[in-house]
């Protein structure tokens, strides 16, 4: 099987990791960090660790997520979307394979008095060097 042109169909998805950070875009949000949910999708060819079964060759799991981490506590964010695109560029940064990532970010307060609704923002970003002429 062959890798597409934009890198390969494999993905790594972190679902669910809590982060702290200060955003909202009212004054009351802004008083101290939040809680907020974020699923990663990391997209690229993953094949040369697959071939090795070394970690050298492979996404750092943990790297990717201590990265969102680092993101969110230095930030002061307004809005979900800067919070996402920040992530998103970060985690890009963490292995050469990785083609593109998306970031989902959810805020479980975002929508306080309407029921159980809530908001997700998601976003993509691909990687400098991956990009096509489009």
């Amino acid at each position: 099987m062959s890798s597409s042109a934009t890198g390969g169909p494999d993905r790594l998805i972190i679902c669910n990791l809590e982060l702290q950070c200060v955003i909202g875009a009212e004054d009351w949000e802004r008083r101290m960090a939040q809680r907020v949910i974020v699923d990663i999708e990391l997209r690229g060819d993953f094949r040369a660790a697959a071939d090795s079964d070394d970690l050298t060759d492979a996404v750092d799991y943990r790297e990717v997520c201590a990265r969102a981490v680092e993101v969110a506590k230095e930030g002061d964010y307004r809005l979900l979307e800067a919070l996402a695109d920040r992530v998103g560029r970060a985690t890009l940064g963490t292995h050469e394979c990785i083609t593109s990532v998306t970031i989902s970010v959810f805020k479980p307060l975002a929508l306080a008095g309407f029921g159980t609704a809530n908001a997700t923002v998601e976003v993509t970003r691909v990687s400098d060097s991956h990009s096509q002429d489009s």
